[in-house]
């Protein structure tokens, strides 16, 4: 396996749930952070956490996945810092559940562009900060949505598949850059961010925590593995 430590980590949506778990295990590689999100006080305690747990150096910056000038001006900030960047993680996802009847046009804009133009933006400007000879990885969680429709968020499910199809896309324009796709797609995970109120059987799904460690185990896999998709869900939910 690949050591993680001193190679630097772009993990955009750190402060979610899923977000906090991957940092919390990437700090004890000893890997150097630069962590995106939209919240300024929540991205700076999270970095005081992975500096405490021995992460390297830890950058804390916010950024609106949608705006292209937001996105560059991250990118720009995390090669300052770093130098370059060895692996991104793209984690914001978003869905309203409704029929499409009920739908306002603007709730549909934020899917998609959460999902499938945050990937984008982040890839666009991500790429141009690689070393071929560090051999980088670009990585994204979409969902088993994304070949599973269900009839709750057809609009998140089609966001989904558009980003699980963007990623293979990618994956052959980067190859010549020496870079590795992934696409991790999970089932159902218990976050309040995600869910809020809804009601689901959360105590089903999977914790944060189970993400996280498929994440770290990719990470860590031998440069001349390329791990193109990872669907994974809780066996407790699938037995329902």
């Amino acid at each position: 396996m690949n050591t993680l430590k001193d190679r630097t980590i772009v993990l955009i949506g750190a402060t979610g749930g899923i977000g906090q778990a991957v940092v919390s295990k990437l700090a004890k590689h000893g890997a150097n952070l630069a962590l995106g999100g939209r919240n300024q006080s929540a991205l700076n305690s999270l970095a005081d956490s992975a500096r405490d747990a021995g992460a390297g150096t830890v950058s804390a910056q916010t950024i609106d996945v949608i705006d292209e000038v937001s996105v560059a001006s991250f990118y720009k900030s995390v090669s300052d810092t770093f130098g370059h960047a060895d692996i991104l993680l793209y984690l914001p996802g978003m869905s309203i559940a409704a029929p499409v009847t009920e739908m306002d046009l603007s709730d549909y804009d934020q899917i998609v562009d959460v999902n499938v133009k945050g990937l984008f933006l982040s890839a666009k400007y991500y790429l141009p900060i690689t070393q071929p000879e560090r051999n980088p990885i670009l990585s994204f969680v979409s969902s088993q949505a994304a070949t599973r429709a269900n009839p709750n968020a057809p609009v998140y499910c089609a966001a989904k598949a558009a980003a699980a199809m963007l990623g293979q896309g990618l994956g052959l324009q980067a190859m010549s850059k020496n870079v590795r796709v992934t696409n991790f797609k999970p089932g159902p995970v218990d976050t309040d961010g995600f869910w809020g109120d809804r009601p689901v059987p959360r105590e089903k799904f999977m914790q944060p925590s189970d993400v996280a460690e498929i994440i770290e185990f990719v990470f860590s896999l031998p440069s001349h593995v390329a791990m193109h998709e990872v669907s994974f869900e809780s066996f407790t939910f699938m037995k329902k």
